[in-house]
């Protein structure tokens, strides 16, 4: 008998084994899950990751509680203040719990203890403190459902933190934060002087002059519409906060939509001729045709911006707005970028690539040797995190009535299509989720000149697979997907689709954390973890 056939007898195994999987969990460690229509993701995701994914390449996680809030492991966040990465996540979480807070079977009092330990422990980067970068302010926002819950008295004081002390913490949090956009707005805004049709944008960061990024319209003006519905002790920023809200987007809309592709550039700058973009592919400062945007569309970046604009627009609706000229114009690219962004989902795989723009026929062949990552040849690729954040938006904004139902087939396709690309097994009983950009950006101490060659092959830029170093679960593709789950389950919740809890899978040598915090091996016991050491129950 030839190679080929005990190769086909051995797929034909391997295949039986991992569809045999819980779940569509495989037990091999990188193997793809298959998806399962009846499967909460969102349960197997937090479950799965909670305490072990990294913002970038820093490890990050939170703590493991029981329901009692028992600290069982420590976190794993390095960090010393509040950060992007690991604050989406914590909102992410802290939004399933706030969904399923009513269901007896399903027992989300661990998720809330990790976030309000999170939540209470740190406080927020001095650069958000002083208006000089939304990123750093950005996870404020899991302070809204944090508050919200501790305010009900739902889950007993913790072990370490109360209540009361939680709603205090969120309280100074938000002055804090306010006080920080405030300054932006006051010392971080482009001004007439230097282009007019841009005046009163919002620096990306106070480093990046005269630069405003698709992605920071997520950072800043969304988490200041909430805020002024939900801090009780808000004071305006300006004399009408929702116009300079709206002035965020219709400024950077104008200089990085194309509506010959129908998406968006990553950034522009306001001053072509500056020091600050100088090695930005795209740009030119030639007097009388100048460009201002950057050369690509990246799709995380894209992603945040869709997702801002849905999540603007709803607390356009709670505050009364919904037939200001604010709203429909905002509506307005909402409904333009949606149809853009479906125009280039990947009719196979219902997934995006990570050049929005472009397909898997495109291969970057060099880039800046000093600061790529690789000498070989890297074609586009279908990636994780803007396929999820495009999903969540998707859904958001159907349930909400902002857009049709008729995206719900692109969403369901770009849901079911996450799962089979980008869900593996941890080889623990539960997944990761990989092929996640780890970062990319413009300028700044790197070389970061935002073509196409560097989307793909920057220093920076390297995506998450199951090889080495790069195995392991990015917090921006994780928060995405959590965000997008609730909503999917929102959708099958709302349609009375049979859903449950996954089932629990683990190798004999293997233990994996409930949600309830505890470790269950495959005997069935039950086993606290503290500080290492196992404590048979």
């Amino acid at each position: 008998m030839n190679r080929n056939f005990y190769k086909a007898i051995f797929l034909a195994v391997f295949t039986c084994s991992q569809a045999s999987a819980a779940d569509g969990v495989p037990t091999t460690a990188g193997a793809p899950c298959q998806f399962s229509e009846t499967t909460r993701y969102s349960q197997l995701v937090i479950n799965s990751r909670i305490n072990d994914f990294k913002a970038n390449t820093v490890q990050a996680g939170f703590g493991v509680y029981d329901s009692k809030g028992k600290l069982l492991q420590q976190p794993k966040m390095w960090a010393f203040s509040l950060d992007y990465v690991p604050g989406l996540v914590a909102k992410a979480v802290i939004e399933a719990a706030d969904y399923y807070k009513d269901r007896k079977d399903i027992d989300v009092a661990p998720w809330f203890y990790a976030i309000q330990y999170y939540g209470c422990t740190y406080d927020i980067a001095d650069n958000g403190k002083n208006g000089k970068s939304f990123d750093d302010l950005n996870a404020v926002k899991l302070y809204f459902k944090l508050a919200e819950m501790a305010a009900s008295e739902r889950f007993p004081n913790g072990s370490r933190f109360t209540n009361a002390t939680t709603l205090s913490t969120a309280k100074k949090r938000f002055a804090t934060a306010l006080k920080g956009i405030a300054k932006a707005n006051d010392t971080y805004a482009i001004q007439a002087s230097t282009l007019e049709g841009a005046a009163g944008g919002w620096f990306h960061k106070a480093s990046y002059t005269n630069q405003m990024w698709c992605d920071g319209q997520y950072m800043g003006p969304a988490l200041l519409a909430q805020m002024i519905n939900e801090d009780a002790d808000y004071t305006p920023v300006s004399t009408d906060d929702w116009d300079l809200i709206t002035r965020q987007f219709t400024i950077s809309w104008r200089y990085l939509w194309n509506p010959e592709t129908k998406l968006l550039y990553h950034a522009f700058t306001a001053d072509p001729g500056g020091e600050a973009a100088k090695k930005w592919a795209g740009i030119s400062a030639t007097k009388g045709s100048e460009i201002y945007h950057s050369a690509e569309y990246w799709g995380r970046a894209i992603g945040w911006y869709f997702l801002a604009l849905v999540d603007v627009l709803e607390q356009m609706e709670i505050a009364g707005l919904s037939d200001s000229e604010n709203y429909k114009t905002l509506h307005t690219c909402l409904e333009q970028l949606a149809e853009g962004i479906a125009e280039k989902q990947d009719a196979a795989s219902g997934c995006w690539y990570q050049l929005t723009n472009r397909d898997a026929s495109f291969v970057a062949q060099s880039y800046d040797q000093s600061y790529s990552y690789t000498s070989q040849p890297v074609a586009n690729y279908l990636e994780s995190s803007c396929t999820a954040i495009f999903t969540a938006a998707y859904l958001k904004a159907v349930r909400l009535g902002m857009l049709p139902k008729t995206y719900l087939d692109t969403a369901r396709k770009a849901y079911r299509g996450f799962v089979e690309q980008f869900m593996v097994g941890d080889g623990k009983g539960g997944v990761h989720l990989i092929a996640c950009c780890k970062s990319a950006g413009l300028g700044g101490s790197n070389f970061r000149d935002g073509s196409a060659e560097y989307y793909l092959m920057g220093k920076d830029t390297k995506p998450t697979s199951t090889k080495g170093d790069d195995f392991y679960t990015e917090g921006k593709v994780l928060g995405g997907f959590i965000l997008a789950a609730i909503e999917y389950e929102r959708l099958c919740d709302s349609e009375a689709t049979s859903l449950r809890a996954p089932v629990a899978t683990s190798s004999a040598s293997d233990t994996y954390f409930s949600l309830a915090g505890i470790s269950r091996s495959s005997a069935g016991k039950g086993i606290y973890v503290r500080r290492g050491k196992k404590v048979v129950r």
